[in-house]
């Protein structure tokens, strides 16, 4: 479970960051890289605390999209860290692009830090 929470914080920080250097002043802005650490930090404990309990309650919508509402899931949580933290804003795109990125990125860094 830290794993995964770790990951996710990781993952959600260097979205974050990258994102903001390859658009600069576009989709994602933040004020300074400690805001993007706090980001991650939020980010990470949704992702490990509120997230399956949406996934749970949204099952059978993901089941009729065939997983697709996953991806509206993540985007709305990444919405959600980017409301909860001031000095990072992401417009619609930026919200799509960072939670598509920072889930990648994440599922990489959990494949390396688990632990079976």
């Amino acid at each position: 479970m830290i794993a995964r929470i770790v990951a996710y914080m990781i993952g959600g920080s260097v979205a974050v960051l990258a994102i903001g250097e390859l658009f600069q002043g576009g989709i994602i802005t933040y004020d300074a890289v400690s805001t993007v650490l706090v980001f991650g930090l939020v980010l990470g404990l949704l992702n490990g605390f509120l997230m399956p309990v949406l996934k749970a309650i949204t099952l059978p919508l993901n089941c009729l999209t065939f997983g697709l509402f996953a991806l509206v899931l993540n985007a709305g949580v990444f919405a959600l860290a980017t409301y909860l933290v001031p000095g990072v804003e992401a417009d619609i795109w930026g919200i799509g692009v960072g939670a598509v990125l920072s889930t990648v990125i994440s599922g990489v860094l959990f494949a390396i830090l688990d632990e079976k």
